[in-house]
């Protein structure tokens, strides 16, 4: 099995790594080139999180992770598609949908028959069923829960301690 993580930031990288650490191949997704090339150096794109050094180089210098600014490429390659992209929320309380939504149109043309999609970014209830199961049911042409599955588990760790709470909170 071969996984992508779409998002490698301060949650996405930490979780790319892990599930590389456990032996499954992943392939790391992120618009930015200077953060993709810095992850195929084997160098973490931002300081703080604890051990990420380490285990990112073991993860590249194994060959079980690399990074690429093409999304569809990454989702097509694997059978799992976690996105770790941000929902930002503005000083009332609503939130920019558009990061998001535009990583699940990136995708939706890649998934195959029996694809996984795993949202694991924190969503308003709902958004998961209501806002993106559409989207990635008309950009590939493919019914959710008969062609590929889809579902939404929050992240529920924090910057800084990502792996302790990897191991504390199962997914």
């Amino acid at each position: 099995m071969k996984a992508s993580v779409v998002g490698l930031g301060k949650i996405g990288l930490p979780l790319a790594v892990q599930i590389a650490g456990r032996g499954i191949e992943v392939i790391g997704a992120d618009i930015s080139p200077q953060v993709v090339d810095l992850i195929n150096a084997g160098t973490p794109p931002f300081p703080g999180e604890a051990d990420l050094e380490n285990r990112l180089q073991r993860v590249i210098g194994s060959e079980m992770l690399r990074a690429t600014t093409d999304t569809s490429e990454a989702v097509r390659s694997t059978e799992v598609a976690i996105l770790v992209v941000p929902l930002l929320v503005d000083a009332k309380g609503i939130p920019d949908f558009s990061a998001i939504d535009g990583a699940t149109r990136d995708i939706a043309p890649s998934l195959r028959p029996g694809h996984l999609v795993s949202y694991e970014t924190t969503l308003p209830v709902g958004t998961t069923r209501n806002r993106f199961v559409p989207l990635l049911e008309a950009g590939s042409g493919m019914t959710v829960g008969t062609d590929f599955y889809v579902v939404h588990s929050p992240e529920r760790v924090f910057s800084g301690r990502v792996f302790a709470d990897l191991r504390r909170y199962p997914k």
